[in-house]
């Protein structure tokens, strides 16, 4: 049952579509073996990448396709058609591609294309007239999104992320979501894992209380481990239970604000 519920769903793309069977500017989800596949028609062209966002798992095939990107219908992550990349957030990890190929009024989606690695950083530009080093206050996905995409774009410079958190950046939505139910391990959390700054040649992140200051080294190494303090999970469960006992009561308007901040301080 469940591996039945587990093959990708829609036609094999691999055996050739119609072209009317995808209109200029429209989607249609399908598979090339066992992968989920999404094809995408721009004028006379067709892309094929994977129907899966890499944020949550949202199906793209339910988003939206503008100019030669695609966006999750969950929260709005954007990936290009070109080349899998993500290139809107929430998403940071690209989707895979597959190569097209058009005859007699079909198309193929034929052989998967091999993607770059994506966490080596670009070649570096030169330094003329621009900043040597950059400092990110905030260790949340917005502050780790403006460092990867720094490297990405090829800033050669010393980049610091700074956060109040002993850990490195982690998907604080999920704190209140599957990690708060205890559905979600710890390896989960991380948006990175610790070697992946070391390898993006980026300073790792260090602490900031109050105001910026230079960190060292050995804070940075212990700010990098993706550890969640068990408290944060055990009264932010204790809380939510509160929660629940609240809307019961139709008293949740009144409690929401103080809630709130001890889920902050916990």
């Amino acid at each position: 049952m469940a591996g039945e519920q587990s093959k990708p769903e829609g036609p094999d793309l691999g055996r050739g579509i119609p072209f009317g069977d995808v209109p200029d500017g429209s989607m249609l989800a399908g598979h090339v073996g066992d992968d989920a596949v999404l094809l995408v028609r721009r004028g006379k062209e067709f892309f094929a990448i994977g129907a899966t966002c890499t944020h949550y798992g949202g199906p793209l095939a339910e988003g939206l396709a503008i100019g030669d990107t695609v966006r999750c219908p969950w929260h709005h992550a954007c990936f290009s058609l070109r080349t899998g990349e993500a290139i809107g957030a929430p998403a940071f990890n690209p989707v895979p591609c597959w190569r097209v190929e058009t005859r007699d009024g079909k198309a193929f989606v034929q052989d998967k294309i091999e993607q770059a690695d994506q966490r080596k950083p670009a070649k570096a530009r030169s330094r003329s007239g621009k900043p040597e080093r950059v400092v990110i206050v905030g260790g949340g996905a917005a502050g780790f999104a403006a460092a990867e995409m720094l490297r990405r774009d090829g800033f050669p410079g010393s980049v610091m992320l700074l956060s109040a958190d002993d850990a490195a950046p982690y998907d604080r939505p999920n704190c209140s979501k599957d990690y708060l139910a205890g559905n979600a391990p710890e390896d989960w959390m991380a948006l990175r894992p610790p070697e992946f700054y070391q390898d993006q040649s980026r300073d790792a992140c260090g602490r900031a209380q109050g105001a910026v200051r230079q960190i060292a080294s050995r804070d940075r190494r212990r700010a990098c481990s993706p550890r969640y303090p068990r408290r944060r999970s055990s009264s932010s469960l204790a809380l939510a239970q509160r929660f629940s006992g609240y809307h019961r009561q139709g008293k949740i308007g009144a409690v929401r604000c103080s809630a709130r901040r001890q889920l902050h301080r916990a």
